[in-house]
């Protein structure tokens, strides 16, 4: 049976094109949520930024905090979505199947 860990990653949506992983670990810990490891999500073929990144707090009882205070926040221009990064077994239904081309 697999243990269960505590989750401290959170998503965070609607990034600013021009944040950096630096960025959006500083705007963690300026509004005092210490962080282990913040990342922007880029396309792997053009480098560019997916306007969305992933931060893991080093104190997992704090998630729910940063989610309630941060989410709907301004950063970097832009009104950002801070909530509980869910685990890829959690994307529930079927998938859709990969067909070939004709």
């Amino acid at each position: 049976m697999p243990r269960e860990e505590a989750v401290s990653k959170l998503f965070v949506g609607n990034l600013s094109f021009k944040v950096t992983d630096a960025d959006l670990q500083n705007w963690f810990e300026s509004n005092g949520y210490p962080v282990e490891s913040a990342q922007v999500m880029t396309d792997h073929k053009t480098g560019r930024s997916r306007g969305i990144g992933f931060v893991v707090l080093k104190r997992n009882d704090q998630l729910k905090d940063a989610v309630d205070k941060l989410n709907g926040q301004s950063f970097s221009g832009r009104t950002v979505n801070v909530e509980a990064a869910k685990s890829p077994a959690s994307n529930e239904g079927p998938h859709p199947q990969k067909r070939g081309r004709w």
